[in-house]
């Protein structure tokens, strides 16, 4: 997926979105490496036992401008985890940076994964995992689900460029259960678009239509109009840059054409409702101010460039530190109750009070 990873935007769920709900619960429980775990996609990002694992790249693909699609398999030859769609993996690179991919193509179909990564100009994980071929080793966590399907009579997709790596598995499920699906496909070039053949043949074998609309020839995405491609009954995803998937929300909230909204974001989104606090570290000394507008994580790593983070929207845990004093407005999706008395997660979570001080265990 090109590490978009984040916040979901739901409105409205339906029955199946709070059944996903309910068995991700049961997930979260399962943390032991067992042959039910290797069949679940589970909920607790954090929980690395029995979710981690070394694969080998099977082959590389090149789908479209930059965009390379890598075949992973396990390297211990034992079976993969199954996924749902929806679902990602984070990917440590030989050099050690930490990305989360999305799974595409059709889930429970073998014994490979796919993962489609398109190369960032000055991205050094994109650039890195561009480099590597046939035979280079990969360590895996998951999979696991923070952009669920659920069940619908008609399905919106909206992808914008790279944004179609989860979409499409989406597709996929909707094509084997027969559901009426439209896809709304939006990129700069048509060269840059990946799996646009694949799709449109699905859409042809399938109750589908694909709509693809790019930079160059149409424009900019008009929200308005991929709005109204729903049809009252229409559970829409989004995937795609926070701007985009923002005015999508809004307009769909203000339409009858849309059920449910769904998305999934390429980066963080602005800090909300935010106010000033102050971060002191215990072992140090060292105090740090945490502006309104920005996270305890950026505040921080103006000080401290090696602290560690991945996802920076609150599921992956990569930036958990310990507590030792302060009330925390926690907003992650990562820790427990229990955990969350002594821990907190720096790219989202905050002082509960304007200009109290977390003390952190650092």
């Amino acid at each position: 997926m090109h590490s978009h990873l984040g916040e979901i935007t739901v409105t409205a769920p339906g029955r199946g979105l709070r059944a996903i709900g309910a068995a991700s619960r049961f997930y979260a429980r399962l943390v032991t490496d067992s042959p039910i775990v290797t069949a679940l996609s589970p909920a607790r990002p954090r929980r690395s036992v029995g979710y981690e694992f070394e694969t080998v790249v099977d082959d590389t693909i090149d789908e479209a401008e930059d965009v390379r699609s890598l075949l992973l398999s396990r390297r211990d030859g034992a079976p993969l985890p199954t996924w749902q769609p929806g679902a990602h993996i984070d990917v440590t690179t030989p050099s050690g940076s930490v990305r989360q991919y999305s799974l595409a193509g059709r889930p429970g179909s073998g014994d490979h994964y796919r993962i489609s990564v398109r190369k960032i100009p000055g991205g050094r994980a994109s650039t890195e995992i561009h480099a590597l071929s046939r035979g280079a080793v990969l360590r895996v966590r998951g999979p696991r689900n923070a952009f669920p399907m659920a069940e619908a009579e008609h399905y919106l997709f909206v992808a914008a460029g790279i944004g179609i790596t989860p979409i499409r598995a989406m597709i996929e499920r909707a094509v084997r259960d027969g559901a009426r699906w439209t896809l709304y496909y939006h990129g700069r070039s048509r060269a840059s678009l990946p799996f646009v053949a694949l799709l449109q043949q699905l859409a042809l074998t399938s109750r589908g239509h694909v709509i693809v609309k790019t930079d160059d020839v149409d424009g900019f995405p008009v929200p308005e109009d991929i709005v109204d491609l729903g049809m009252g009954n229409s559970a829409m995803y989004v995937c795609g840059p926070a701007a985009l998937s923002g005015r999508l929300r809004d307009e769909s909230l203000a339409s009858t054409a849309v059920r449910e909204f769904h998305t999934e974001l390429f980066a963080p989104a602005a800090v909300v409702d935010g106010m000033p606090f102050v971060l002191k570290l215990d072992r140090s000394g060292d105090t740090i101010e945490v502006g309104a507008q920005e996270t305890a994580l950026d505040a921080l790593r103006r000080s401290r460039p090696d602290q560690p983070f991945s996802c920076r929207q609150g599921f992956c845990g990569a930036c958990v530190v310990g507590l030792v004093a302060g009330r925390v407005e926690h907003r992650d999706r990562v820790l427990s109750p229990s955990e969350r008395e002594n821990s907190l997660t720096l790219c989202v979570s905050r002082a509960a009070v304007d200009g109290e001080a977390l003390v952190l265990d650092l």
